[in-house]
């Protein structure tokens, strides 16, 4: 039985933007698929992508701007601090421009 319960230090950052996503939409982390950089960035920024709405974090350069990309499905792009962007895919039911709360704030 290992002491690290499973997770490298380096596999526990990736989790850290999937538990973001969920907290802030209130999504099933199960429900939340991964993307690659290059997958997301390239859907993103295709013609029929949309962008939604930005949510800024309060205090940081913490960000997390949604894009429907089809008529299920939405990219949510999440950009850290140092500008580092990782991207998740979830359905569109799951992820509503509800007000933001806490220290999230609508941007745009």
């Amino acid at each position: 039985m290992s002491s690290h319960d499973g997770c490298s230090q380096g596999s526990g950052s990736r989790h850290r933007g999937r538990a973001a996503i969920a907290q802030v939409f209130g999504i099933d982390p199960g429900n939340i698929e991964s993307l690659s950089w290059s997958l997301g960035n390239r859907v993103t920024t295709d013609n029929d992508a949309s962008r939604e709405f930005t949510l800024e974090y309060r205090g940081s350069n913490r960000e997390i701007t949604a894009f429907a990309v089809t008529e299920y499905t939405m990219v949510l792009r999440l950009r850290t601090p140092v500008g580092r962007e990782k991207f998740y895919g979830v359905a569109n039911d799951d992820v509503d421009d509800r007000p933001a709360t806490g220290n999230w704030i609508h941007t745009a």
